[in-house]
């Protein structure tokens, strides 16, 4: 049986997610780029970089780009916008296998706590910082647990583009599920979303342990102060000692 991961990330993905796109990904990591300085040149590893926003942003500011991620569907939209300065790898995060070949590391956009075992979350850490050369920079863009238990909107819906899109989202066991509906003139499909949560001191723990200095933790990506329950993302930025 396919996981949720193996099955959500295809074209509807883009369709649901198609606000999150090129303009914002550029706002959000001019904001960031002020703080960290990203510089033109170095290598950058995008784990888990969808259909390549995140990628596409730093490819132009100059930085030689290698993209990661486990949806081929995903990939091929990727590849369909090819620039100059970024490589696109087929793999699942738990199994890449770079060696201290980066300046910078980002994983954004909640790309973090898919697995259902502590072990296998905690493997992506490990990797991110193997990945890293020593004194480079890991971008982590998360929820914020705190702030998504008193913020959960158990339902949602919205008709956009020929498609008719049903969320509904919950907490079980440290868990939060989205269970998505969308129709359309084709019919009806079904998707899931499960994310593990885990709070900012045990992910700090998480980075002490595999290597990493935390430098910044921030609320939003306008670099406001992180708040347990009143932030809306939790924004690490670390470097690897």
């Amino acid at each position: 049986m396919q996981q949720w991961y193996e099955q959500h990330f295809q074209e509807d993905y883009v369709k649901i997610y198609a606000h999150r796109n090129d303009e914002l990904a550029a706002a959000e990591l001019e904001k960031i780029d002020k703080i960290i300085g990203f510089e033109p040149g170095k290598k950058l590893l995008d784990l888990c970089c969808g259909e390549g926003r995140h990628s596409r942003w730093f490819a132009k500011k100059g930085l030689q780009v290698v993209g990661v991620d486990l949806s081929q569907t995903l990939l091929r939209i990727a590849e369909s916008k090819p620039m100059d300065h970024i490589q696109y790898v087929h793999s699942d995060m738990r199994h890449i296998r770079f060696r201290e070949e980066f300046d910078y590391v980002v994983n954004l956009f909640t790309s973090f706590g898919y697995f259902d075992k502590d072990e296998e979350n905690e493997l992506v850490i490990r990797n991110i910082s193997n990945a890293l050369k020593r004194g480079g920079i890991f971008l982590f863009d998360y929820l914020n647990p705190g702030y998504l238990k008193k913020k959960l909107i158990p339902f949602s819906r919205e008709q956009r583009d020929g498609l008719d899109i049903m969320q509904y989202r919950k907490i079980n066991e440290n868990v939060v599920i989205k269970n998505i509906i969308v129709k359309d003139i084709k019919g009806e499909r079904r998707y899931q979303e499960k994310v593990k949560l885990y709070t900012k001191e045990k992910m700090a723990d998480m980075f002490a342990k595999y290597g990493f200095h935390i430098l910044h933790v921030f609320g939003d990506y306008d670099g406001q102060t992180y708040k347990e329950t009143e932030s809306p993302r939790m924004i690490f930025v670390c470097q690897k000692r």
